[in-house]
């Protein structure tokens, strides 16, 4: 066998294959050299079927230079960007470049390793040669080495290949690339009208039309994106991502039954495509298409896909069925994803309404040895159901604990100040509400929650306005914050600002603590009847409310 028939078969047989497009130049006819290189690119080639792709590279590196050979070079180009070992690209390519000009692949390859080194005015003049030769040339590199770059880097590039689009209109794939860029910096005015014009006159080149129909998508332009994606399918009848996109769109806009109508025309077609499954049967969830749904989700089971998802939405088809155990079997066969927390939340509900109170704490407390990402979060579970239960100072005791292990978590904090705020320790309560404001000072739950404390205890009453005006100021249409400064101004004996405040929350959050308030505040004023009448309505929504019914028994009103 020839030396050139040696290397021919290393590079052909290798493992990191890339086609080149021209042959390897002969190597010197000296036998002992032949011979060195041969055993070296075997060395090399043999080290990269193993992942030894430094020890490749270096063989491949060394036999470039030392045979000249454009076929070696090219070898060791395409290892040094395969382990992303730029420096050595870079002067890989540049000596490919040098022993191989007229070969355009060996132009895009020091046009994009010269892009990451953010010399862009010579990478375009690499890529300019690379298009003369080819002007149809794949230049995908363009929008892969944008997604890398900085913003400001990115409009540079963006600026030098300008004018080649105009030099080279007829390459779809550098103006297709040159929109790409131009969506990853934002421009997507600009990205849309280079799409338009690849739609219009190369209407069957299937990425403009895509690229359009997702950057309207993405820009809530859900209409003007459906009706691209509806010509797009005249255009490539029966496109399954175009149709999938459609059916999402529908969905954005609310078209409940046409996206069921389109997810079972896909599902038809491709009965096990799980990717259609699910989005069907949310979408028969959301048409309260239960006994559907649930044979949809089944399926999802049955083919082993999503089934994280399909037991979510399976239990909270069978919670809606009033089938709780059914519902709890789903939950905790559920092991991870995006609902799972939701899932624990649902589990603890389930033992709660069947009063197995431990059961749903021993449940939080074992999550919480397993799932330590979440640990704070079943802290926070565990002392809501505690305080649900009525049980304050377990309350108390399992904050304490969770404060100890994240002393910063503002939601740990705020839960012990209200527990704090249950047993009568204003001292706790203030200290927890204050260490949340000091890392946080525009938090207007904590400087509401503060300033309502004080206001109902009616002490430090200018303190309590100073905080909970403060938190007006961050949150001015809250109605939980309307509510304390009507509240605060009660208790400063402003009367007519508090029923101005109260009024305004009872009328956007009309609910037992602001009618408790309200009604207390005009009870005050001797506007009896209305009193009785906001008292009245928010009784008939919340009979068994803890807030009225004490105001009601202190005032001693009997209605």
């Amino acid at each position: 066998m020839t030396n050139r028939l040696l290397l021919a078969a290393i590079l052909c047989f290798a493992p990191l294959t890339v086609s080149w497009a021209q042959d390897s130049s002969e190597l010197t006819e000296n036998e002992t050299y032949s011979v060195n290189t041969f055993y070296a690119l075997l060395v090399a080639e043999m080290a990269g079927q193993r992942q030894l792709y430094d020890l490749a590279l270096g063989n491949y590196l060394l036999e470039s230079h030392r045979t000249q050979d454009p076929g070696v070079t090219a070898r060791a180009t395409q290892i040094a960007q395969f382990i992303g070992a730029d420096q050595a690209a870079l002067d890989a390519a540049t000596l490919w470049v040098k022993l191989d000009e007229k070969n355009p692949l060996a132009q895009v390859a020091l046009s994009s390793e010269l892009v990451k080194a953010a010399r862009f005015s010579e990478s375009v003049l690499h890529l300019q040669q690379a298009l003369y030769l080819d002007p149809l040339l794949n230049v995908n590199f363009i929008s892969t080495q944008g997604n890398d770059l900085t913003e400001g880097a990115r409009e540079l590039w963006l600026e030098t290949l300008t004018p080649l689009a105009s030099q080279f209109s007829e390459n779809q794939a550098l103006l297709f690339n040159i929109a790409s860029l131009h969506q990853q910096q934002g421009n997507n005015d600009q990205a849309i009208k280079i799409c338009e014009r690849l739609m219009e006159y190369h209407p069957s080149f299937y990425p403009a039309w895509s690229l359009n129909a997702r950057i309207l998508a993405n820009d809530d332009q859900h209409k003007e994106a459906l009706n691209i994606v509806n010509k797009a399918l005249e255009q490539f009848q029966s496109d399954k991502s175009f149709t999938l996109l459609k059916a999402r769109l529908l969905i954005k806009l609310k078209n409940i039954l046409q996206a069921e109508a389109v997810f079972n025309q896909l599902s038809v077609l491709d009965p096990n495509d799980p990717h259609i499954l699910l989005p069907l049967a949310l979408t028969q969830l959301d048409l309260e298409k239960y006994q559907e749904a649930k044979l949809t989700f089944q399926k999802l089971l049955n083919l082993q896909q999503f089934q994280n998802e399909a037991h979510f939405y399976l239990g909270r088809i069978e919670e809606h069925l009033s089938n709780s155990n059914a519902a709890l079997e789903h939950y905790l066969a559920m092991t991870s994803g995006r609902e799972y927390l939701s899932a624990q939340g649902a589990i603890v509900n389930i033992y709660l309404k069947n009063e197995q109170i431990d059961t749903a704490i021993n449940h939080i407390q074992q999550q919480r040895n397993i799932d330590h990402e979440n640990e704070s979060t079943y802290f926070l579970m565990e002392i809501d159901v505690l305080n649900r239960t009525n049980q304050p100072l377990a309350a108390m005791e399992v904050s304490n604990k969770g404060i100890s292990l994240y002393p910063n978590n503002k939601k740990m904090r705020y839960a012990r100040a209200m527990v704090a705020e249950k047993l009568g320790q204003l001292s706790v309560l203030e200290a927890d509400l204050q260490h949340i404001i000091e890392i946080d000072p525009n938090n207007s739950i904590a400087l509401n929650a503060l300033g309502y404390t004080l206001a109902d205890r009616n002490i430090r009453l200018q303190e309590a306005l100073s905080f909970i005006q403060q938190a007006q100021a961050i949150n001015p249409k809250d109605p939980a914050i309307m509510d304390s400064l009507g509240w605060v101004y009660f208790r400063l004996g402003q009367f007519d600002q508090s029923i101005t405040l109260l009024v305004q929350a009872f009328e956007i959050f009309p609910d037992a603590e602001v009618a408790a308030h309200l009604g207390e505040v005009l009870w005050s004023t001797g506007k009896h009847q209305q009193a009785k009448d906001i008292w009245k309505k928010a009784l008939e929504k919340e009979p068994q409310s803890s807030i009225l019914l004490q105001t009601l028994q202190r005032l001693d009103i009997d209605l």
